[in-house]
C-alpha cells in the first residue's frame, strides 16, 4: 500500500510539473471560418456561440462567463459596442445631433489563451483578441485562411489591451507550411476618450478652428463619462497639442492598421502571409513588432506605413516598440496614390536579421523604405529600400551596405550597381520614382561604388531586384551622395558628405601648417 501510495504521489507531482504543459500543447481549438463552427478534434464541428445583441452578451460579459471564442455583431470596447464617429458629418450638417453609428462588423472573439487554428475564407468579419488580464500565450494559426474586413472601418486582426506596457500574455500569428494566407481590413478610426461630464477644462488645448468644432460639436467628443472611460479595454492614445487637426480629441483609442496590436506582437511559420490595408497602415503595434523564425514569406500593401511601431503617446511612456525582422522575404509597399508612407517604420530600434527585404515607401512624399527613431541595425539578409529620403544605418550594423541618395529617378528604369572594376554588383528596377536607395547583402565587400541607370541586363529578378545577373551592358553613369555608415571608399563621382569633411579637414590641416611656417619664419 505505501509502494502504491508512493506511485500515486510520484504521479500527482509530474502532473503538477508537467501536465499544464503538456496540455498546453496538444489543446488546438480548430475554426472554419466559412461554416463558424469550432472543433477540438478535427473531427467533431459544433457552432460557435453567437451573441445576436449588446444586452445578451452583457449578461455573460458581467457573469464572467464568455466561452473562449464567441461571435457577436458589433465590437465592444469594455463599455459599449464600439461607435464610428466622424467630424466631417458634424462639421457637414452643421449639427450636433448627427448620429453616431456602431460599426457593424461580424466579430470573432478570443479572450482566453491557448491555440486556435483557422481555415477557410470569411468576409465582412474581423478577429478581436482581448488580452486584458489573460495570462499566457495566444497562438494564432493560420492554415489556408482569408479575413476579410470588407469594410475600411475595422481592421482585420485587433489585439487589444488597455495597458500597452502588458506582457503577461504573448500572441503570435503564425502561417502553417505550404499554406497561403490573407488578411484584408481598415482602420477603427479615432473614438473620443473626452468625459462628457469634463469636456471645459479641455478647451486650452485647442485653437482657432478646432476650437471653434470642439465647441459646437460636443456630441462627437463626449461619447462616454469620466467613469465609462476608466473601464475602455483599449489601449488610450494621447495627442500632443500640435497633433490636433480640425479639432481631434485630445484622448482617443484607435487601430490605425490591417492588423493592429495594443501590445507586442510576433509572427512566425513557413507559410505565406499577405496583408493589405484598405486605409492606412499595413501592421501597427503599440509595442514590439517581432518576425521571427528566418523562415515564412510576407507581402504588406498599404495606404500608409506597412509596418510600424508607434509610441502610443509621445509621454514616452511606452518604451518597447522595436522592430525586428527574421523571415524569408517580406515585401513592404506603400501604394503609389497613398497621400505619405514609410515602408518600415519603427519608433524604437529596427533590426533587419535575415530574408530578402523589399521596402517601398511612398514615391510623392518625403518618407523612407527604412525609418528609426532610435537607429536602423542591418545583421542579415539582402536588403533593398526605396523612397525620397534616408534614415541613417547604424555603424553597428553586422552587414555593409550602400545608401545613395541622388536626383529623381523615374519609374521603371534600371539601376545598375558596379564595383572598382566594373563589376556588376547588384541591378534593380524601380517600379516607382525614387531618390535614395539601400542595398545591403551579405556578400557587399566592395572597396568603391558606381551608379548606373538604364542598360541592357539579362538575368532574373524578384520585386525588381535581379538575383541572378547573367549580363549588363550599356546604362549611364550618375552622380550621387553616399550616406552609407558602413564603407570603405567610394567611386568618382561621389559627392559624399564624408568627401567634404575631408576637405574641411585637409583644409584645417593645411592652416595650421601655415600658421606654425609663418610663426616659425
Amino acid at each position: 500500500m505505501k509502494v502504491f501510495t508512493k506511485i500515486l504521489s510520484a504521479l500527482a507531482i509530474a502532473v503538477s510539473m508537467f501536465g499544464v504543459n503538456v496540455s498546453a500543447a496538444s489543446a488546438t481549438t480548430y475554426i472554419n471560418l466559412e461554416e463558424l463552427k469550432y472543433s477540438t478534434d478535427k473531427v467533431t464541428y459544433q457552432d460557435i456561440k453567437e451573441y445576436k445583441s449588446l444586452a445578451d452578451f452583457l449578461v455573460d460579459y458581467n457573469s464572467s462567463n464568455l466561452p473562449d471564442i464567441y461571435l457577436t455583431n458589433f465590437l465592444f470596447d469594455g463599455v459599449s459596442a464600439v461607435k464610428t464617429p466622424d467630424l466631417d458629418d458634424f462639421i457637414e450638417n452643421s449639427s450636433n445631433d448627427t448620429k453616431i453609428e456602431e460599426l457593424k462588423i461580424k466579430v470573432i472573439n478570443i479572450n482566453t489563451a491557448g491555440r486556435y487554428e483557422f481555415a477557410g475564407e470569411i468576409t465582412g468579419a474581423m478577429m478581436a483578441i482581448n488580452t486584458n488580464g489573460v495570462t499566457g500565450n495566444i497562438d494564432i494559426i493560420l492554415n489556408n485562411a482569408s479575413i476579410d474586413t470588407d469594410s475600411k472601418k475595422a481592421p482585420a486582426v485587433y489585439v487589444y489591451n488597455k495597458d500597452k506596457n502588458y506582457t503577461d500574455c504573448i500572441v503570435t500569428i503564425k502561417t502553417v507550411s505550404g499554406t497561403k494566407n490573407y488578411l484584408e481590413g481598415g482602420k477603427l478610426k479615432k473614438v473620443s476618450l473626452i468625459g462628457s461630464d469634463g469636456l471645459d477644462k479641455y478647451n486650452s488645448y485647442y485653437s482657432g478652428d478646432s476650437l471653434t468644432n470642439y465647441t459646437n460639436y460636443s456630441a462627437y467628443y463626449g461619447i462616454y463619462t469620466n467613469d465609462e472611460i476608466e473601464n475602455i479595454l483599449f489601449a488610450t492614445v494621447k495627442a500632443d497639442s500640435e497633433d490636433l487637426q480640425d479639432g481631434d480629441p485630445y484622448y482617443f483609442y484607435k487601430a490605425s492598421g490591417a492588423v493592429s496590436s495594443d501590445i507586442d506582437l510576433y509572427f512566425e511559420g513557413e507559410g505565406y502571409l499577405k496583408v493589405t490595408s484598405k486605409n492606412k497602415e499595413g501592421i501597427e503595434t503599440k509595442g514590439n513588432l517581432t518576425f521571427s523564425g528566418g523562415t515564412g514569406d510576407y507581402e504588406i500593401y498599404a495606404e500608409d506605413d506597412c509596418l510600424n511601431t508607434t509610441t502610443a503617446n509621445n509621454s514616452a511612456t511606452t518604451v518597447r516598440n522595436d522592430l525586428t525582422i527574421n523571415v524569408n522575404s517580406l515585401l513592404a509597399s506603400v501604394s503609389a496614390d497613398a497621400d505619405e508612407g514609410d515602408a518600415i517604420d519603427s519608433n524604437g530600434k529596427l533590426i533587419i536579421e535575415g530574408g530578402a527585404i523589399y521596402a517601398f515607401a511612398n514615391p510623392n512624399s518625403g518618407d523612407a523604405g527604412l525609418d528609426s527613431v532610435n537607429g536602423i541595425y542591418i545583421n542579415g539578409g539582402t536588403v533593398i529600400a526605396t523612397g525620397n529620403m534616408v534614415d541613417q544605418i547604424s555603424n553597428d550594423s553586422q552587414q555593409n551596405l550602400i545608401c545613395a541618395s541622388f536626383n529623381r529617378i523615374a519609374a521603371d528604369t534600371l539601376i545598375a550597381i558596379k564595383n572598382q572594376s566594373d563589376e556588376i554588383i547588384t541591378a534593380f528596377k524601380t517600379g516607382r520614382d525614387i531618390q535614395d536607395l539601400v542595398y545591403s547583402s551579405p556578400d557587399l565587400n566592395y572597396e568603391s561604388y558606381k551608379l548606373y541607370t538604364g542598360g541592357t541586363i539579362e538575368g532574373e529578378e524578384t520585386n525588381g531586384l535581379y538575383t541572378v545577373i547573367n549580363s549588363y551592358t550599356g546604362g549611364e553613369e550618375i552622380a550621387f551622395n553616399d550616406s552609407s555608415s558602413k564603407r570603405a571608399s567610394y567611386g568618382q563621382n561621389d559627392i559624399s558628405n564624408v568627401a567634404l569633411v575631408s576637405l574641411i579637414v585637409e583644409v584645417v590641416l593645411l592652416s595650421v601648417v601655415l600658421v606654425f611656417y609663418c610663426k616659425k619664419y
